[in-house]
């Protein structure tokens, strides 16, 4: 992407290209939350036949239920981390990949919740909420930042204090826990397995998110190695005994240093524009808004 594609070298775009689709996504799932609202006071059901039915299953609601909670606080927790890690994955990935994302977990879900029901006695159960499609689009964007930490509230009050990687390793542990030891045994008549406890949880919905985001996430990371690789394999040999890259600052000498390659190239710039996204555009010194411009070119 070179420096004239960046947003903030562009024009104004419409309101509608300014709002991100994190921000859509949010909108539309508080505007179909207060809806309902609207209707249980009116005794009106306005969403009939949205939720992913056991037994009587439609063609529109292994996408549709993702859009119904079953309330306040199901909706605040799946929008918090919608906020959180949609950011990360359009910044990251871009919008196409966001919705994408949310799509095959929500689809994955149904799927992984539905079948996991298979031989059981069907008793009329109903699958909503975006949770399949939130936990994708968490490994998305967090599978590459293991190593850092965060603080959470946990229950909204305790502060807690972990590495990304702990955090999503006790969230699979705990949805793979709840699915083979509460869910699945609640939903067949077996003899020789029982519930360990009762929840209203769709574990296996949430473990269909989580392959849906790994699997996504390996397919990203897989994909842009494969075509450096292709691009690195089918340029011609490099001339010999190339000139040194020269970089001026305004208070120090100019000096000449190793010949960038492209991944020093492209952490150099992103150095640049996280100082755009500080400061502005304005925060850059001339120089540095010349070597951005050298830098975006090179990396075209």
């Amino acid at each position: 992407m070179g420096i004239a594609d960046r947003s903030y070298m562009r024009g104004r775009p419409p309101v509608g290209d300014r709002l991100s689709a994190t921000v859509w996504t949010l909108g539309v799932l508080i505007g179909i939350f207060v809806l309902g609202l609207i209707g249980t006071a009116a005794r009106v059901n306005f969403f009939d036949g949205w939720g992913l039915s056991e037994t009587q299953p439609r063609f529109w609601q292994p996408l549709s239920y993702a859009c119904l909670h079953g309330g306040f606080w199901h909706l605040l927790g799946n929008g918090l981390l919608i906020w959180w890690t949609g950011d990360i994955v359009e910044r990251t990935y871009g919008r196409r990949v966001f919705w994408l994302t949310l799509a095959l977990g929500a689809l994955a879900g149904a799927a992984s919740w539905w079948l996991s029901g298979l031989g059981g006695p069907r008793d009329g159960g109903e699958l909503i909420g975006a949770s399949a499609a939130v936990y994708a689009l968490m490994l998305v964007a967090l599978l590459d930042k293991l190593e850092h930490q965060i603080s959470l509230l946990l229950f909204f009050v305790i502060p807690v204090t972990l590495r990304v990687g702990w955090m999503l390793l006790i969230a699979a542990g705990l949805t793979l826990c709840g699915w083979a030891f509460a869910e699945l045994p609640s939903r067949h008549a077996w003899s020789l397995w029982h519930p360990a406890w009762s929840d209203s949880l769709a574990h296996s919905a949430h473990l269909g998110g989580l392959l849906v985001g790994w699997f996504t996430f390996r397919w990203l990371n897989q994909t842009n190695l494969s075509v450096q690789t292709a691009q690195e394999e089918m340029a011609p040999p490099p001339p010999p005994a190339p000139a040194p890259d020269l970089v001026r600052y305004d208070d120090e000498e100019t000096a000449a240093v190793a010949p960038l390659t492209r991944q020093q190239a492209r952490l150099e710039l992103d150095a640049l524009l996280d100082k755009i996204s500080a400061g502005g555009f304005g925060s850059l010194t001339p120089t540095e808004k010349r070597r951005l411009e050298d830098l975006s070119a090179r990396l075209r």
